[in-house]
């Protein structure tokens, strides 16, 4: 009978010891040492893409302008770009310096602007043209762009006066003239309207990701906005463009234009139609030739694009 009692008790602790390895098993493996498993670190650092040369706005982003860096988390943000795939192919709105973090906000202009001078050129100066979303191409000419000027006029024929000396005679009415005046001329920044007061503003989030749809500034409906654009321009190129603002036709309604430009016609580009780079990274900057323009006047319509005249109609 104490044998019996024996076995049992020997029975008892091993299915108490298989129970243990169980629960053991069901909660968590034990770690190589021994010991059951330590949960993982906190992360102390996060990736961001920083500039790995200098930039200035308007420029093409290619792989070797950026390069990646682990900096303390405090340091990152929302607006932070964690992967240099984000940011290449981008165009950058501002310029940037070798070292700096970039931030999905520098590929969007604002439309507002607080500094023009550090982006203007030696030798040129800056000038406002305000446009609307037919003359200004949507409004979404940005900071970094290059844009052609093209102004129409109404002008007005005259003869001198064969009996008073020194005088003119008006011939026919004012006939329209259009001319694209300045060529290559770089955006220095935009002024949009502010946005319509609500009722309890509140501030605007930083971005979270990059721009949807590319890397253009907020998507814009046609409401008849305007936009004023500052330009780098010549000073022969300034009197051109002031006499068309003075002279405009009121009943014309905007008479000075703004053609966008292609970013790639800036940049040197091989056989593949990729930017071709310098010895530091940099892609190769070119100025485009200045192209003739006929101009237009009704006789260029009729002699050179086959326009029918009007003519009259005898019964």
């Amino acid at each position: 009978m104490k044998r019996s009692n024996r076995l049992i008790l020997l029975i008892g602790v091993l299915l108490a010891a298989m129970a243990f390895v169980g629960v053991i098993m069901l909660t968590g493996s034990p770690s190589p040492g021994g010991g059951t498993a330590s949960p993982s670190p906190v992360p102390t650092t996060a990736n961001v893409v920083r500039a790995a040369v200098d930039f200035a706005a308007g420029t093409n982003v290619t792989p070797s302008m950026v390069e990646l860096a682990a900096v303390p988390i405090a340091v990152a943000g929302p607006d932070t770009i964690p992967d240099t795939g984000l940011a290449i192919g981008r165009t950058i709105r501002r310029a940037v310096t070798k070292g700096e973090i970039l931030g999905y906000s520098m590929f969007v202009s604002t439309g507002v602007e607080n500094n023009v001078t550090d982006a203007l050129p030696r030798g040129l100066r800056g000038m406002a043209i305000q446009v609307s979303q037919v003359t200004g191409v949507g409004t979404l000419i940005q900071n970094g762009d290059h844009v052609d000027v093209i102004i129409s006029l109404k002008i007005q024929n005259v003869i001198a006066d064969p009996v008073n000396k020194g005088q003119i005679i008006k011939v026919g009415d004012p006939e329209g003239s259009v001319k694209l005046v300045v060529q290559n001329a770089l955006v220095l920044g935009t002024l949009l309207p502010l946005a319509p007061a609500t009722a309890q503003p509140s501030p605007t989030p930083a971005p979270s990701g990059p721009p949807s749809g590319g890397t253009q500034q907020p998507p814009t409906s046609l409401n008849g906005q305007s936009e004023m654009v500052l330009v780098a321009v010549t000073p022969n190129q300034a009197e051109v463009i002031r006499y068309a603002q003075l002279y405009a036709d009121p009943a014309a309604g905007d008479n000075i234009s703004l053609l966008l430009r292609s970013p790639k016609d800036y940049v040197e580009l091989d056989a593949s139609g990729n930017p071709v780079l310098d010895a530091s990274g940099n892609p190769v900057i070119v100025v485009p030739p200045v192209e003739k323009t006929d101009g237009v006047v009704l006789k260029t319509l009729i002699e050179k694009y086959l326009v029918l005249p009007p003519g009259l109609l005898i019964k």
